[in-house]
């Protein structure tokens, strides 16, 4: 064996030396699931040994997803000697080499599954020739390609991660269908699927008749559109995306020429596992990767989160709106701030007050359950003209309604508020009429006096917005509490309206002539008119 075998025989020897000693340590590190940071400078301590070098420097990502650098010996001088200039060539996927003042320094990239993922050098108390250098690299890039399959972990971690981020950031935004419809881009950008069926449910859209389905065929969306009641859409999409939402899938799928190779994924609701949508991809490379599943059950995880998100504040603001403007409300972005915050603005404003409410419920219903009853049928018949309107349930203070026109998108002017509140105190007067035939509750039937109701309708300025700690939508000020006491001047079935709010309606002749009444604690009377001739 001649010289030059010898060497390169000591040469393979340390080099296995090396991989052997380095792989010990990612093994040990694996088994007792150890940070890069417990053994990356034992790892470096292996290189220097096998290179001869002063000092070796690797620096690549942590599991927090940060850039992290560690040097042999710690605190050496290699990065801050040449820390710059061997980035910049590195990041460029390009080997760095300086042999010059009696030292040679040299690095290569780092390279993970194709994607640049740090680097690692080492420097060498002598200028090296040409042979020596290109042994050292041999070194050097055995100890890159030992630790490749450990950082390839990290590496799967940090872009499951970044990924899980971007879907996240996504979906945050406050329209829910064009959070989604970003979310999917990343979603089809990160995982190789050929095909995609999501089928999204929102419950609390008008009584849970509301579906949304996204079809994505060769990597392209060929198709989006919504199912709610009975709108006119394919009948065969119609039918099967509903009953995919329950499980049977299969239909629609064949329809849709998905049939083989499916990954199926539920997102369902925490507590009583409603189900709110269902996800299908497909590759035509058989079953998705371990690293593409797991992408795609965090994406329906942070989806069935956005879903929760999205049905909790849609029963919030559903308290006070109705559908049709918590739609519109929901798909304006800061709607909050622009819609919702404190104002003054001049608001339409009604109040009606079962009459003889307390005689009602100790003399003639007496039984708690049937007082409820009364209370819980009346006021959400109310509620539900209410909204049919357009109005605002501001609250309900024992049996008296409280009721908004104008806010919160002052679509319409201070006449079409005050005609609508006017509509709404002559639908309540029916609705209370009704309760006297005994249908609901017996105990009604020939009460003498029959149920009615007392209404007192102002409008003007208020400070309308969310207040308080539980963000309730409400108003107050001097117009607010004129309303209450004008509705405390009604008798019964009588519907009061305040001056300013006949002036508003521009209708003068529906009301009989002014009257005024002192009021408490106010220096002038209120001055207001009858409703008459309905």
């Amino acid at each position: 064996m001649n010289e030059s075998d010898r060497e390169k025989l000591r040469l393979l020897e340390t080099e296995r030396a090396l991989v052997s000693e380095v792989d010990g340590i990612l093994e040990e590190a694996l088994r007792d699931h150890l940070p890069i940071e417990a053994y990356a400078r034992r790892t470096l301590e292996v290189l220097a040994k096998a290179l001869g070098a002063r000092a070796v420097l690797l620096r690549t990502y942590d599991e927090s997803l940060d850039v992290a650098t560690f040097d042999q010996p710690e605190g050496g001088s290699l990065d801050a000697a040449r820390g710059a200039a061997i980035a910049t060539t590195t990041d460029r996927h390009e080997h760095f080499l300086d042999r010059a003042g009696g030292r040679t320094i040299f690095a290569q990239p780092l390279d993970v599954a194709g994607e640049l993922f740090g680097l690692v050098a080492a420097e060498i108390a002598t200028e090296l020739d040409d042979d020596a250098l290109r042994d050292a690299r041999q070194l050097l890039d055995a100890y890159a390609e030992t630790i490749d399959n450990q950082l390839a972990f990290i590496a799967a971690f940090r872009k499951k991660s970044l990924v899980s981020r971007e879907l996240g950031d996504a979906l945050m935004d406050p329209v829910l269908d064009r959070g989604i419809d970003r979310a999917l881009d990343i979603l089809k950008a990160a995982v190789a699927f050929d095909d995609l069926l999501l089928v999204v449910r929102e419950e609390t859209a008008g009584q849970g008749n509301r579906l949304t389905y996204r079809i994505i065929q060769g990597g392209v969306l060929t198709n989006v559109a919504e199912l709610r009641g009975q709108v006119e859409v394919d009948e065969f999409v119609r039918t099967h995306a509903s009953t995919m939402i329950h499980g049977d899938s299969r239909a629609l799928l064949a329809r849709l020429g998905i049939t083989r190779f499916r990954e199926e994924a539920l997102i369902q609701g925490m507590r009583d596992k409603r189900v709110l949508g269902k996800l299908v991809v497909t590759s035509r490379r058989g079953e998705l990767s371990t690293f593409d599943r797991d992408l795609v059950e965090r994406f329906c995880d942070i989806l069935r989160q956005r879903l929760i998100d999205h049905g909790r504040e849609w029963r919030h603001l559903s308290h006070a709106f109705p559908p049709a403007v918590v739609e519109r409300l929901l798909a304006e972005e800061d709607y909050a701030e622009k819609r919702l915050s404190p104002r003054e603005r001049e608001v339409a404003i009604l109040f009606a007050d079962i009459s003889g409410f307390t005689r009602i419920s100790e003399r003639v219903l007496r039984e708690p359950p049937l007082i409820a009853k009364l209370v819980d049928l009346w006021s959400q018949r109310v509620v539900s003209e209410l909204y049919d309107l357009g109005g605002v349930f501001d609250k309900m203070v024992g049996d008296c309604v409280i009721a908004l026109f104008g806010p919160p998108l002052f679509d319409f002017d201070g006449r079409e508020s005050c005609r609508r509140a006017l509509e709404l105190a002559v639908r309540i007067r029916d609705i209370t009429r009704q309760f006297n035939d005994g249908v609901d509750l017996a105990p009604l039937r020939g009460t003498d006096p029959p149920v009615g109701i007392s209404i007192g309708l102002h409008y003007g300025p208020v400070f309308v917005g969310t207040v308080g700690p539980n963000d309730n939508y409400t108003a107050f000020g001097s117009v607010m509490n004129n309303a209450a006491r004008l509705q405390g001047l009604a008798k019964r079935d009588q519907i009061l309206a305040m001056d300013a709010f006949v002036t508003a309606l521009a209708t003068p002749q529906r009301f009989g002539d002014e009257e005024s009444a002192p009021v408490k604690n106010v220096s002038e009377p209120l001055r207001f008119r009858a409703l008459v001739g309905d």
